[in-house]
């Protein structure tokens, strides 16, 4: 194991090992008075932040009031009385256990009051009663990402690649949702990464959520509640040796006055970006030697990233709004592809090709939403609509060279195709909340209409274009998805609650493609996903759950579209319309001590979906990547994760174990011997008094071999250094990314006869000095107290 490796893996260790006693509030006292001094009488209720559930209380006649023989580090003080209007102050722990908050001042029951928060930093990580974690992005070391995709990659537990996505250890395929509204992975590079509040990783997600995915990752965007002008122009720098140079600029606008507020952002990347790929192929049975060594490299030049968004939303009273957001991406792509394949089997060749790259993605959204608020307890309707629109136009050329027992031939190939992506969906959510429990239902329906083509022309010599018809073909795929859910949760003690409930969806779709003549494939299923939840808190500080919930995971478009993709001349990436939706069943058990969590799962997946390279029927050398259903899968994980949160160090440490095991029905792939898998993740916050923050994140993954599969470790090593200026106004940063250039997705499997071992390196090392600049005025307003089932139905323009 390597150096970075141990010191790592002994530092989460530590980090886990470490007592954190007295680091929580065990008394609040105070006196509560009027602005002429005069004491007053009233009640003192101490309420969690999260469900404002009563954990103590007293009454007070003289002003005066004192709880004890507390234990946690965050509670909502709620003063109330028929004297003065009911005050609620936030707290958290800040390296006193015992608080006294002085004379409280309070307005008289005909005046409004004023917020009164006592607030330290905002924990890194939060963990929920149902298992999911709650990780904060802004003002921490997340906030220097230039894109959404790269905040997810360095949240704990979440693995990006380009080859599979955005997962989750130990659980699998990761659904995409803001504000509580499900989006297409197309769509993460509309939001600005500055405009990220906090994301929400929901590992058994209930029926309220499309029954889409294992797990659901729900990003949060920043609100501004307060009246006034904000405003934050951000610039990063980066730079790599293996990529080169890309600079991001960001500027985020909001205005808030009465009961209008508006949003607007607008981010602009420029610059390089670079994947380099190898692959080897080799056949080494009697009659069949094939050997195949290719060197894939993408140089993109990004020439106008942009993004932007305009919102605006309407308070048509305090519990009602109305809203409307527009947002978009404008993405101009450039550069080279360039292929090197050297092939040894009846004779030695040398294959090569440039692929001038002329991509333009257009990406346009529109939401309109309305919520209110029934009644005092939060009974809350919701009803939303969005529109999407992905368009993507391309126009390559392709330079083909080779040379066998040193003669040289050269071609030349144009593909060019166009693909157009159009999703419409409505849903309307309703919650009924009573005093000790709530019943959700609700409903949505999603139209999704995919069309595209692409052609390829190969050019003779005087440059007349042949078209080539066993590349081209055209694609169409048709979709709709009505669903309803119902789900009831019951509070049984102040210390005990459970839910049940179930979502159904009717799948309905029609795909056409002319590849191979033309075919329309048409289907239609049912599917009921029925959840279940359960959590009891054993005692003041440690609380046990139980839950389940069944999923599905839907063929993506792209592989459904038998659409050919040029890697070089004998390696294509195609669709496959024949494949099935995985269908999930997730159980999750665990407990939380104090800053202690532990976690244990299994998941049952059948119809599993992955991806492979495939040896071509009757022809020898070419090879074609393309995602198939496995029979299904066997998955159990286990996560122990540790919080510390002191007044100079911040940290979230995590340690974690997984065993895969993937059933092959195919034949296809030489079955393995399993192994389990280890991650260890840290990200701390050193607070250097007030001179400066410095942050330093690192993880490690494990070999990885579910059977099949053999992924090989990985591993990096952030740190960063921020400095503030005029309080909050200027803030810098100077981060070193993956010091020790290690994260990489290396592997190898057998498919068929031909042994695959492959390798991936991405622009992840770099160096990135980026500059935060705040403007404008806010303007205190009144403060306005979620009530009791407002959390879940909370959604955002």
């Amino acid at each position: 194991m390597e150096l970075k490796t141990v010191l790592l893996t002994a530092f989460s260790l530590l980090c886990l090992a470490l007592p954190n006693n007295a680091q929580s509030i065990t008394s609040i006292s105070g006196k509560v008075v009027n602005s002429n001094g005069d004491v007053l009488v009233g009640n003192a209720l101490l309420l969690t932040p999260t469900d404002s559930t009563i954990v103590a209380g007293t009454s007070f006649f003289d002003g005066k009031f004192e709880l004890e023989n507390l234990n946690a580090k965050r509670f909502l003080l709620k003063l109330t009385s028929l004297e003065f209007q009911d005050t609620y102050i936030n707290l958290e722990f800040e390296g006193q256990t015992a608080i006294n908050l002085g004379d409280i001042v309070v307005e008289e029951a005909s005046t409004e009051l004023e917020e009164v928060v006592v607030v330290s930093k905002t924990p890194l990580v939060r963990q929920r009663p149902d298992g999911s974690i709650e990780v904060k992005v802004a003002n921490t070391t997340l906030a220097t990402s230039t894109s959404a995709e790269e905040i997810l990659s360095k949240s704990p537990g979440i693995l990006v690649d380009e080859n599979n996505g955005i997962n989750i250890f130990g659980k699998g395929d990761a659904v995409l949702f803001v504000n509580g509204i499900k989006i297409s992975n197309e769509r993460l590079s509309t939001i600005s990464p500055s405009n990220i509040d906090k994301i929400e990783i929901i590992t058994n997600p209930g029926p309220r959520y499309d029954a889409e995915g294992n797990v659901v990752i729900n990003i949060k965007t920043k609100r501004n509640t307060e009246e006034g002008s904000k405003g934050t122009l951000k610039n990063y720098y980066s730079y790599s040796a293996f990529a080169g140079y890309d600079n991001r600029t960001d500027i985020d606008f909001s205005f808030r006055k009465s009961n209008w507020g508006i949003n607007a952002n607008y981010g602009l990347l420029i610059g390089n970006d670079r994947w380099l790929k190898t692959t080897t192929r080799t056949r080494d049975e009697v009659g069949d030697f094939f050997s195949s060594d290719i060197e894939l490299d993408w140089l993109y030049e990004q020439n106008n990233f942009s993004n932007y968004s305009l919102g605006i939303q309407y308070n048509i009273s305090d519990d009602s709004y109305v809203s409307v957001e527009y947002s978009g991406a404008y993405e101009a792509m450039g550069g080279d592809q360039l292929s090197d394949n050297t092939i040894i089997d009846t004779e030695e060749g040398r294959y090569n090709s440039v692929l001038k790259m002329d991509d333009l993605n257009r990406k346009n959204i529109l939401n309109l939403n309305y919520s209110t608020q029934i009644d005092s307890l939060g009974t809350n309707l919701f009803v939303g609509g969005q529109y999407a629109s992905y368009k993507n136009a391309f126009d390559n050329w392709i330079n083909e060279s080779s040379t066998i027992d040193e003669v040289e031939t050269a071609s030349r190939i144009s593909n060019a195709g166009e693909g157009d992506i159009q999703i419409v969906s409505v849903q309307v959510d309703y919650t009924k909340v009573y005093l000790n429990s709530s019943l959700e239902m609700g409903g949505k329906f999603s139209y999704v209409n995919n069309t595209s083509f692409t052609d390829f022309f190969n050019l003779e010599d005087d440059g007349t274009p042949i078209k080539d018809t066993d590349l081209s073909n055209s694609f169409q795929y048709d979709e709709k998805v009505p669903a309803v859910y119902l789900n009831f949760s019951k509070r049984l003690n102040e210390n005990t609650n459970y839910s049940f409930g179930f979502r159904t969806e009717l799948t309905a779709y029609t795909l056409f493609t002319s590849v191979d003549g033309g075919a329309v494939i048409e289907d239609n299923y049912l599917n009921v996903f029925p959840n279940a939840s359960f959590d009891v808190k054993l005692s003041g500080n440690t609380n046990a759950f139980l839950t389940y919930a069944s999923r599905i995971r839907r063929p993506s478009y792209e592989t459904l579209n038998p659409f050919v993709i040029y890697q070089d001349e004998f390696t294509s990436i195609r669709g496959n319309p024949n494949l099935q939706p995985s269908r999930i069943h997730s159980f999750e058990i665990g407990s939380t001590h104090k800053d202690w969590n532990l976690k244990f799962g299994y998941t049952y997946t059948i119809d599993r979906i992955t991806r492979a390279a495939f040896q071509l029927e009757n022809e020898s050398r070419e090879y074609v990547l393309q995602s198939i259903n496995f029979d299904r899968e066997h998955a159990f994980f286990a996560t122990l994760t540790r919080n510390i949160n002191l007044k100079w160090w911040q940290s979230i440490n995590n340690i974690s174990v997984s065993y895969n095991d993937l059933i092959d029905d195919t034949d296809v792939f030489e079955i393995r011997e399993n192994e389990p898998s280890f991650y260890f993740y840290s990200q701390n916050s050193f607070t250097i008094r007030n001179w400066c923050t410095i942050y330093v994140t690192g993880w490690y993954l494990s070999d990885l071999q579910d059977g099949i599969y053999l992924r090989k470790n990985q591993s990096t090593v952030n740190i960063g250094v921020e400095k503030r200026f005029w309080g909050d106004t200027l803030k810098c940063n100077l981060d070193f990314n993956d010091i020790f250039q290690g994260i990489r997705a290396d592997g190898n499997y057998r498919s068929g006869t031909t042994d695959i071992i492959y390798g991936n390196r991405f622009n992840t090392n770099y160096i990135r000095f980026s500059a935060f600049y705040n403007f404008g005025k806010l303007k205190k307003t009144n403060y306005r107290i979620k009530k009791v089932g407002e959390a879940e139905n909370e959604r955002t323009q």
